[in-house]
């Protein structure tokens, strides 16, 4: 069994990953005392019934002072934030905040305005999951070989935090990676959130026929694969498209470009010279490492 490497971690959000974050540290053996937290009252009996977490953290329901050293915020972004504004003073000197909000620019804003001097925050996002939600789909397992992100910092009590969290994801099985803010927000627009667009588009397009019915009767695997994420919440993605609206926008550039190209070429196939090639179809499988003859 693992040295503990924390006395006492509170989980605020009792949901898919932040259960699953208190699973995977009982199963390490990272932490023998883990609180949780939750808006919802049903949430957090559930998750003490149980045995996700050992016992609540009374200190948000009284207005005290959390006894914990690590506080885990899983949440949808603007929970976090909110949490970070109008919390933010019940957390003690020289605990560490970090969380697994899908955006990082404006909860790392948040931090800064929000948390109190000598409480420490470093950014984080579990690149893991699924469109399924809740409690009852955690798992200990969860982070295992996932990528894990964390913020990059610049003082010497943040870099020692961030060596901790490191070393805790690290416990639990996932590949960390630090990048700023930025870098973050960039790269799941386009790896990420774009996806989850795309998806959500192809199922409304689809939708929109009026045989939508049948059509889905004849879709094979392609298409279950591409529209399974349209079944996420928008409740979860609206704040995540509120936070990273211009990488978002540009990510989306980017692939109407390419789309553009294609559409516009086949529209003039019919017309075109004998022997033409479907150049921009062609290119999108050669540049996507398909065969594109």
């Amino acid at each position: 069994m693992t040295e503990a490497v924390w006395e006492r971690v509170t989980v605020v959000g009792c949901g898919l990953i932040g259960a699953s974050f208190a699973l995977a540290l009982k199963r390490a053996g990272a932490c023998p005392r883990l609180a949780g937290w939750d808006a919802s009252p049903s949430v957090l009996d559930e998750a003490v019934a149980r045995g996700v977490v050992d016992e609540v953290d009374g200190a948000f329901a009284r207005g005290g002072v959390s006894s914990s050293e690590l506080i885990y915020l899983a949440m949808p972004v603007g929970e976090i934030i909110e949490f970070l504004r109008t919390r933010g003073g019940q957390l003690k000197p020289g605990a560490i905040v970090t969380d697994a909000g899908s955006t990082k620019q404006e909860v790392c804003r948040a931090a800064r305005a929000w948390l109190p001097e000598g409480v420490r925050f470093v950014g984080g996002h579990p690149v893991a999951g699924s469109h399924l939600r809740g409690l009852a789909h955690a798992r200990a397992d969860l982070f295992e070989g996932a990528p894990y992100v964390l913020t990059a910092v610049e003082s010497e009590s943040e870099r020692r935090a961030l060596a901790a969290l490191e070393a805790t994801l690290r416990l639990l099985g996932a590949r960390v990676k630090v990048l700023t803010a930025r870098e973050h927000d960039r790269a799941l627009a386009l790896v990420s959130h774009l996806p989850q667009l795309v998806s959500s588009a192809l199922a409304v397009v689809v939708g929109d026929e009026p045989d939508a019915a049948a059509l889905r009767d004849l879709a094979g695997v392609g298409y279950r694969d591409m529209t399974r994420l349209a079944a996420s919440p928008w409740s979860v993605w609206r704040d995540i498209l509120e936070t990273n609206p211009a990488q978002v926008a540009a990510a989306l550039d980017a692939l109407t470009r390419k789309l553009a190209e294609v559409r516009d070429e086949l529209r003039d196939y019919s017309t075109s010279a004998a022997g033409s090639r479907l150049g921009a179809a062609a290119a999108l499988f050669d540049q996507s490492g398909q065969d594109p003859a």
